[in-house]
């Protein structure tokens, strides 16, 4: 087993000025379902904080969210840490507008790729992909994709309506090699890719928009790859 220090996310990331975040692998021989659920090696990485509140003036509210990543080789592992003030989770459904419950995202996109994939789950792991040159123009994840990325929240998998108080929860995602279903990725181990993670809840209460690396556009949209930075796989 991999000391800690071999697990901590490297390159870090958050901030402005950095331009590249480094994800590590971990060399164990787990099943994904089993790994997913093991707080130990999740523990051992550095954090990640989406702090780009890129559109203050007409969405102030920043809740306070953390990023955990590793792979596997054949998965990538990613535990986002969540305390905000207004939660929902409506969509249990794959595919459907969790954008508009409380949600996370990552949109990735391999080297050289004219196309990124857009990954985004509700608080209690429902999600919905594409794959897509920008806003338009998506090629919905076939379901059998969408039904190969594991997730698990604290919530568990039962929707609710929006709680209002100190929420806390967190989601952990474990995406295969093949869910960048057009493209030829046999590993994730030494990948070259580019990409964002975000944070929103289009419907909530307190509506909000934040991003680990910054987007310079007049209001709030995800879809522009022009700011990815870039994400190096272990």
């Amino acid at each position: 087993m991999p000391q800690s220090a071999t697990l901590r996310a490297r390159g870090q990331n958050y901030q402005n000025f950095l331009k590249m975040i480094e994800i590590p692998r971990l060399g164990v021989d787990i099943p994904a379902r089993q790994l997913i659920l093991d707080d130990h090696f999740f523990a051992s990485l550095h954090p990640m904080t989406l702090e780009c509140l890129n559109w203050a003036g007409e969405f102030p509210y920043r809740p306070q969210v953390d990023v955990r990543a590793f792979h596997n080789d054949s998965h990538l592992f990613l535990e986002y840490q969540v305390r905000e003030k207004c939660t929902r989770a409506l969509e249990t459904q794959n595919g459907c507008d969790v954008y508009k419950d409380s949600c996370v995202e990552f949109f990735v996109m391999p080297e050289g790729a004219q196309q990124y994939y857009n990954f985004e789950w509700n608080a209690i792991g429902t999600l919905c992909m594409s794959r897509r040159p920008g806003r338009r123009n998506a090629t919905p994840a076939p379901m059998e994709v969408l039904n190969s990325v594991l997730a698990s929240s604290t919530y568990g998998c039962r929707p609710f309506n929006e709680i209002c108080g100190d929420n806390q929860w967190s989601l952990r995602v474990a995406i295969p090699c093949g869910a960048l279903f057009g493209d030829a990725l046999k590993t994730w181990q030494g990948a070259r890719l580019k990409g964002n993670f975000y944070k929103c809840g289009d419907e909530l209460s307190c509506p909000h928009y934040i991003t680990m690396f910054p987007i310079q556009t007049p209001s709030p949209d995800y879809h522009r790859p022009e700011f990815f930075r870039e994400i190096h796989c272990q």
